[in-house]
């Protein structure tokens, strides 16, 4: 059983995350302090923009300076966790998407060459799109002067 320690470990008590899927009339079936931990290996891998205000900070949040951790952050880990009790594997390896697939006599599977090869969670997408950086590609700012 994992120990959860907010600012070490995670976001939130174990207590918020039950309260959480409580009032959203949730039952977890997964220990919250688990389902935290997961949740955490997946927040701290996205390309925050900034850094940490404290480079020895266990965490990535608080950044830029701040002292406290916004709400978003703390709800995307959230439901982070209610997904990942709910059978996601949000760190799963995405590979190509399948179009389709046949079965006669041999197997024949068609593959995209666009669209998203992985699962989109626009309420993670949402709570956390102020707070991350480019993930890649040619970014620059203009700026009247």
């Amino acid at each position: 059983m994992a120990t959860i320690t907010v600012g070490t470990n995670s976001y939130v008590t174990e207590a918020e995350l039950t309260t959480y899927a409580t009032d959203r009339g949730i039952t977890l079936t997964g220990a919250p302090d688990v389902l935290l931990i997961k949740a955490m290996d997946w927040l701290e891998v996205q390309p925050f923009s900034g850094s940490k205000t404290d480079h020895t900070q266990d965490l990535q949040f608080p950044r830029n300076g701040e002292t406290t951790v916004p709400a978003a952050i703390k709800t995307a880990q959230m439901v982070a966790a209610v997904l990942i009790d709910s059978g996601e594997d949000l760190l799963a390896p995405q590979g190509q998407r399948v179009l389709s697939e046949s079965v006669a006599g041999a197997v024949s599977v068609s593959y995209s060459d666009t669209g998203r090869q992985s699962t989109y969670y626009p309420q993670l997408a949402a709570l956390l799109r102020p707070y991350l950086g480019s993930a890649g590609g040619n970014t620059f700012s203009i700026a009247r002067g």
